[in-house]
């Protein structure tokens, strides 16, 4: 290898968290997964986001009453507080524990009338693609109701609207999840993906009366359906096969790459969305680096070295190779 790069076993691994990020940004993958820099400071969506998914898994296990309620509140709090202690709550506002707490028996009430049978929480693994190529997957809940076998798959917004929504149609991830199910079940027995979307807001502040003022919005669920037939599925195939070549064709030309190259001739910039989805962190080193190899030991302040493994997620139950 020209470069004093050495390859990491996770450079192998992909999901649908990898494959999104190479779609946005080559180049932000390159510095996330291949030297590995992540932020060194605790993420509130992301945390807010495990946490929330640990209090679904208690509800999932114990039902909808009172005792679970408590439990549900019990394991939200205990993981969002290893991250954030009570001088964090007002900053992660609406995402902190207040909020989460409020949130778990208007959650309850809100679909009250749930009517299905889970059959596995927390599963990871990997599923096959192609003759010759695998993708890792984490799905939250794989259930059976009357409609069929579908996922059920919980995510935090900050506000629902039709772009949100929108989104799960074409997902990724939204295909990994599909693709597990249709090689678990039975064509005839899948029914597809559940978004299970969760807004968490502030209290609404009230008239003198009790009642909110016009226009204010309290914590909103919305579930929205995705479903995939198997014409849909043979087009994601091909696309995240697709996507894989590039990521083995840049991992080729990074391999021929130099630290002496004016230019790393990998993992292209995407510079259409530096700003899209806020200020990539990435963007003061993209701005003054045009080959990264030359400042590989030069991890900007503010960040650690941390290589992202779906294998290794400490809430996960259940592992399957599909």
């Amino acid at each position: 290898m020209p470069n004093n790069l050495e390859p990491h076993e996770t450079w192998a691994i992909r999901d649908a968290s990898k494959l999104q990020t190479y779609m946005v940004c080559p180049r932000k993958y390159f510095f996330e997964y291949v030297f590995g820099w992540r932020s060194a400071y605790p993420n509130v969506h992301l945390e807010f986001g495990t946490a929330w998914h640990l209090a679904m898994e208690v509800l999932l296990d114990q039902g909808y009453g009172k005792e679970a309620q408590k439990n549900a509140a019990k394991a939200f709090e205990s993981h969002y507080r290893e991250h954030f202690d009570y001088t964090w709550d007002d900053s992660n506002a609406p995402k902190n524990l207040f909020n989460a707490v409020r949130a778990i028996p208007l959650y309850c009430r809100k679909w009250s009338e749930d009517n299905y049978d889970v059959l596995h929480i927390e599963v990871a693994g990997s599923v096959a693609v192609s003759d010759s190529r695998v993708v890792h997957f984490k799905t939250d809940t794989i259930c059976r109701g009357e409609e069929g076998v579908f996922s059920l798959e919980h995510k935090t917004g900050s506000s629902f609207g039709d772009s949100w929504a929108a989104q799960w149609k074409q997902k990724m991830q939204v295909g990994v999840y599909s693709h597990v199910l249709y090689s678990l079940f039975d064509e005839n027995e899948v029914w597809g993906v559940k978004i299970n979307g969760f807004f968490p807001k502030n209290a609404p502040k009230t008239k003198k009366d009790g009642t909110p003022y016009a226009n204010t919005k309290d914590i909103e669920f919305h579930r929205v359906p995705v479903r995939r037939n198997l014409s849909h599925m043979n087009g994601w195939l091909w696309e995240v096969n697709d996507w894989c070549d590039k990521i083995d064709r840049d991992h080729e030309r990074l391999a021929e790459a130099s630290e002496g190259d004016d230019v790393l001739a990998a993992f292209p910039k995407n510079t259409e969305s530096c700003t899209k989805y806020g200020l990539c962190a990435f963007h003061d080193v993209c701005t003054s680096w045009n080959n990264p190899l030359q400042h590989s030991h030069e991890m900007p302040v503010g960040f650690k070295t941390s290589y992202w493994d779906p294998r290794g997620l400490a809430y996960v139950r259940e592992i399957m190779e599909l």
